[in-house]
């Protein structure tokens, strides 16, 4: 008969590989939003335009705030499950000694 043991190794680099991918995708939006901002050097840029854009950075926002979220709720259930497993084993532990 073989031994469990609960791994959690590859959601702990979910998480790492997420937040790394939040860092880029933050980086190219400051990226392009500088860009176009630069194409109105005096601030000209036309009130329906400005509109646009900064409705589309709210909603960039409002996506990246939702997925860091979703992140952290998958960090709370996979350290729940770890508690769940150490829980579960240690009674194993204990019934089997009895």
């Amino acid at each position: 008969m073989g031994h469990y043991r609960f791994q959690d190794m590859g959601m702990a680099e979910v998480q790492r590989v997420g937040n790394l991918q939040v860092e880029e995708c933050n980086e190219i939006w400051s990226d392009v939003m500088s860009q176009i901002n630069a194409l109105f050097p005096e601030g000209e840029i036309d009130a329906g335009l400005a509109s646009v854009l900064n409705d589309r950075n709210e909603q960039y926002q409002r996506d990246v705030q939702g997925y860091m979220d979703d992140l952290g709720l998958q960090n709370t259930a996979v350290g729940r499950t770890r508690e769940i497993a150490a829980e579960g084993g240690e009674a194993m532990r204990r019934a089997a000694s009895l």
